[in-house]
Formats: C-alpha cells, sequence, structure tokens
C-alpha cells in the first residue's frame, strides 16, 4: 500500500472517492477548499492506494506554513477536521502511520486532528500516541417518527418550541449572502458576550457562500422575528448525514427561544428532505466551564452523546526546535515594539 498525496484535485472526482471510501462532509473538496482560506494555507487530499491504484482510504488536511520565517519549510503544521477513513480498521492504523510518514518529509512537525464525526478517536489516537483532548459529540438519528424525536426532547425544550411558535417565530433555510452574513454578525456578538473577540469578515461570508453553499455542501437555517434576524446557524450536509458546523444567537431572540425552535425546525426539514442523521457537532471537556450551555442545550435535544476526543502529535524534534525559536524571536519583538 502506499500514500499519495495531492495538492490539487477535481472536485466532483474527489467526492465521487470519498463517498465509495465512506468519508463525511469533513472529508469533501468543499470543505477542504474553506479551510485552506489563507495565503499561507493548501489543503492536501491524501488517498491510500494498492499497487494497482485503487483506493482504500482517503483524508484531507489543511497544511499550513509560518509566514516571514527562514526555516518555515521544516515548521508546517496539518490540520484534519476529522481522522482518515479507510475500509478496514487494520488499513486505517496503516493509513495514519503512513500520512505521518508523507507528512514529516514534508516538513511538518506537528498533525492536529479535530476528530470530527470520527466515532472511533479515542482508541486510534491513543493507539498512535497522540495527545488527547476530552471531547463528545451529539448525534441525532433521523429514521424515527416526527413525534418519536418530539418526545426525546427534555420537556423544557419542547416548552420553549411552543413559545416561539405563539409568539410567531419563524425559522427559513437560506441560501443567500445577506443569510450568510447576518448569521457571522449574529455569530460574532454572541462571542463578544463570552469576551472573544472576532473580527467578522465580509471576505469569510463570501467564501462561505462561494465554496460551500453554492456547491451545495451547506445552507443556513434562521429563525426570524418579524422579519428581523435573531438567531442562525450553518449546517453541512454529505451523504445523507447533516453537521451543525456554525451558529450566532442575540440576547433579543434567546428570550424568544429562537434556538430552540430554529434547531426544531431543521431537525424536522432534513429529516423530511431524507437525511438520516444530524450531528450537532462537539464540545470539549477542556472548555467546559465556558460550554456547559451549549453541551446542555445539545444534550436536552435527546441527542446520544459519544466521546471523541481530538488529538495532537508531534512528529518532528527539528521543526518543534525550529518553532520554539520563531516563537521567541516573535515574542521578543512584541515585547520590544511595545515599548515604543
Amino acid at each position: 500500500m502506499k500514500v499519495k498525496t495531492s495538492l490539487d484535485v477535481s472536485a466532483r472526482e474527489w467526492d465521487d472517492i470519498v463517498l465509495q471510501c465512506g468519508g463525511s462532509f469533513f472529508h469533501t473538496y468543499a470543505y477542504a477548499a474553506f479551510e485552506a482560506s489563507k495565503s499561507h494555507q493548501k489543503p492536501a487530499f491524501i488517498q491510500l492506494l494498492d499497487a494497482n491504484d485503487n483506493c482504500y482510504g482517503v483524508a484531507v488536511a489543511c497544511i499550513e506554513t509560518p509566514k516571514i520565517w527562514p526555516f518555515s519549510a521544516y515548521c508546517k503544521k496539518a490540520i484534519f477536521g476529522a481522522l482518515p477513513v479507510a475500509k478496514t480498521a487494520k488499513l486505517l492504523n496503516i493509513f495514519m502511520l503512513k500520512i505521518e510518514a508523507e507528512l514529516k518529509s514534508m516538513g511538518v512537525f506537528n498533525i492536529f486532528h479535530h476528530a470530527y464525526e470520527s466515532e472511533n478517536s479515542h482508541e486510534i489516537l491513543s493507539t498512535l500516541k497522540y495527545q488527547l483532548n476530552n471531547r463528545s459529540e451529539f448525534y441525532i438519528p433521523l429514521d424515527k417518527t416526527e413525534d418519536e424525536l418530539w418526545k426525546a426532547l427534555k420537556s423544557s425544550r419542547r416548552r420553549n418550541i411552543r413559545k416561539a411558535e405563539k409568539l410567531n417565530i419563524e425559522s427559513k433555510f437560506e441560501t443567500t449572502l445577506d443569510a450568510i452574513i447576518s448569521l457571522k454578525n449574529l455569530q460574532e456578538n454572541a462571542l463578544a458576550r463570552k469576551g472573544v473577540v472576532t473580527s467578522n469578515n465580509i471576505h469569510i461570508a463570501e467564501r462561505i457562500k462561494s465554496v460551500l453553499v453554492d456547491h451545495s455542501r451547506a445552507i443556513t437555517v434562521t429563525s426570524y422575528h418579524k422579519n428581523k434576524p435573531l438567531n442562525a446557524a450553518l449546517f453541512g450536509f454529505y451523504n445523507e448525514k447533516v453537521y451543525y458546523i456554525i451558529s450566532g444567537s442575540s440576547l433579543e431572540g434567546n428570550k424568544v427561544s429562537g434556538p430552540a425552535h430554529m434547531l426544531w425546525h431543521a431537525i424536522c426539514e432534513f429529516k423530511d428532505m431524507g437525511y438520516n442523521r444530524v450531528n450537532l457537532g462537539g464540545v470539549s471537556e477542556s472548555e467546559s466551564l465556558n460550554q456547559a450551555g451549549l453541551y446542555r442545550f445539545k444534550k436536552d435535544f435527546g441527542a446520544e452523546i459519544i466521546s471523541q476526543p481530538s488529538g495532537e502529535k508531534l512528529i518532528s524534534v527539528l521543526g518543534v526546535a525550529l518553532n520554539q525559536i520563531e516563537l521567541k524571536i516573535k515574542h521578543l519583538l512584541k515585547r520590544t515594539f511595545k515599548k515604543y
């Protein structure tokens, strides 16, 4: 078996290969292109091939190269959304070891796996000696009736949804740039309330539109009251599965239970469209104090909670040393310029 890494592929051909290997949204061309959106980032499309070039596994990484650093060729980072997928568990271990060797030859010193949609991440990453960060993901199967899904909700969430309906909250599926901009504004405001400062760049919204939405890989769901957007989320979808990617809320929307209405509407709509599962995303235990409310919100929708730790691994002693030097120089320069 051998590994083939490409920095550019045909979107349609790649997604066909991902489908054949049982990959997820986080292995698609659109996701890779969206994540590698900056000048110092490149998507890497990786395949596990036999001697006849038959594909037995796929992976997608974002390769980051330091800017303005003479040793950048040895200080690259590889960031994976989901773990690689392969046709058997044995092949997956082989694949991941070959990926490490391949990335090291490319100058990567640090590998980070978010482990999205990767239910065996604890076993796989611990076996390969990754440093784990405990986190969980939340899954809602859509093979139940709507009544069964409704009864699975916590009673307080059902009351929230009824309250929103009485107040004439309306949740809509949308694909417009205006809807994406609104989502990003709501996200920025929600993070600001938690003390997290972000730059809500219009180019990010435009990229979501052109790379994800226009290629039928994502859609926004927004809750409105009297035509005013109160809460919103971006959902990705691929191979009959749906993924809760980002969201934003307002204080006004929270008061009228906009988030609960929005999510319930999305679940029902995706079920009617024929999707078989919604992944509500993950919550990291290392951030549990800041994410306790988010954890409860997802759990209250009757989701199955599966432990899916993320993992990090250093694979190059030289790269680690050079990276430390770079960080020290940046820190020194920052302190020097701050004095002036």
